[in-house]
């Protein structure tokens, strides 16, 4: 098997992860990206925009536009960063993370149960492998993105 093989296996599993996660997102009346954002606060920590957008690669505008729409809703509060005057912390609210629990069961369920049962012919370490890749994928592109072009 050449590498060429090896990657379009690897963005072919993406996509279908990737579309696996949208077709969930609609059956649970949520938009994709709204959904991912809930999933992000719902680990506890304080997020701001920027460590969002940073770590999970969301365009600035998507994140701003659906905390605006979280805030509307009541789901989600803004703080500010000690020292920071730009930055705020994002956290769910109360009635956010009911929201959250109550929509994200059967996406929580399914992620579980699908662990599980690839832990049963891999090893845990392909989490490791997968976050290795992708960190080396994001490096490749952003060196061919960032050369500079022949005049």
């Amino acid at each position: 098997m050449d590498g060429n093989d090896s990657a379009r296996r690897l963005a072919k599993a993406a996509c279908a992860l990737d579309g696996a996660y949208d077709r969930l997102s609609k059956k649970l009346g949520i938009k994709g990206n709204l959904l991912w954002l809930l999933y992000i606060l719902d680990d506890g920590e304080a997020h701001s925009q920027k460590q969002i957008c940073e770590t999970w690669l969301f365009p600035k505008t998507t994140i701003n536009t659906l905390i605006k729409e979280c805030q509307r809703a009541g789901y989600v509060t803004l703080h500010t960063i000690p020292g920071k005057k730009r930055e705020l912390h994002i956290q769910l609210t109360d009635s956010g993370r009911d929201y959250v629990r109550q929509k994200l069961q059967a996406f929580y369920q399914g992620e579980e149960a699908a662990l599980q049962r690839t832990l049963e012919t891999c090893p845990p370490e392909f989490v490791s492998y997968l976050e290795t890749y992708a960190e080396n994928l994001i490096a490749a592109f952003a060196a061919y993105e960032n050369r500079k072009e022949p005049s």
